[in-house]
């Protein structure tokens, strides 16, 4: 009896020097992990708006996404960014999206996801002229391909998916306009569920949050 009340004390010991460990680790690092959060989280509202553009930050409530940012230039308002969570192929796919006034999708970063290596998590694949089958210009090294070809089709209208055309990065500028004059976007290749539930999240919240956000602004 004598050895079980002493491991039993050692073990609860063990357990409460730990616990305290671990409340001053998380004390010590909760404002940079916090100050880190919120880098990444400009950063992607940066990258998603154009350059030389004046970015505020507000709150929504209601219909609005809780938290969105507007972009302004020369006292202009140019559009909103927000962000978008989607049910993909392994979890949730969160990303950050900027649309014009009218719609029309201004840029597209993803912050969060879970898909398959190697499949659905090409979605944050950038594409390299090194290699011959990814045939592309220097000018295209920075973005993803995949949330690239996002750029300039509505919000407001149905995103199709093409799946027979092969993969963005490889088309030639033809082939790329023609896809955004069907509003449509290329499938990863193997992954066409991923592909999926973004324009499918796309197109069930982007164009709503756009129109809420518009009639916002116009009732000021």
């Amino acid at each position: 009896m004598g050895e079980i009340i002493k491991l039993t004390a050692v073990l609860v010991i063990v357990s409460m020097i730990a616990g305290l460990a671990t409340a001053v680790a998380n004390s010590k690092t909760k404002d940079r992990i916090a100050a880190q959060q919120l880098h990444i989280q400009r950063a992607a509202v940066e990258a998603v708006f154009p350059e030389g553009v004046e970015i505020e930050e507000r709150e929504g409530d209601g219909t609005l996404p809780y938290k969105y940012w507007s972009a302004s230039k020369d006292g202009e308002l140019l559009g909103y960014a927000f962000k978008i969570s989607a049910q993909g192929y392994a979890g949730d796919i969160v990303f950050m999206i900027s649309s014009d006034l009218d719609g029309m999708i201004l840029g597209m970063t993803i912050l969060e996801h879970t898909e398959t290596p190697g499949l659905g998590s090409r979605m944050t694949e950038i594409a390299s002229n090194k290699y011959i089958w990814y045939p592309v210009s220097d000018s295209e090294k920075a973005k993803p391909w995949f949330t690239e070809q996002f750029q300039n089709l509505c919000s407001f209208k149905p995103i199709g998916v093409d799946r027979t055309s092969g993969e963005w990065h490889k088309l030639d500028a033809a082939a790329r306009a023609r896809l955004r004059q069907r509003n449509a976007v290329t499938a990863i290749t193997g992954s066409t569920i991923t592909t999926a539930a973004v324009t499918r999240s796309i197109e069930q919240k982007a164009g709503v949050y756009v129109t809420a956000l518009k009639e916002r602004y116009e009732t000021r």
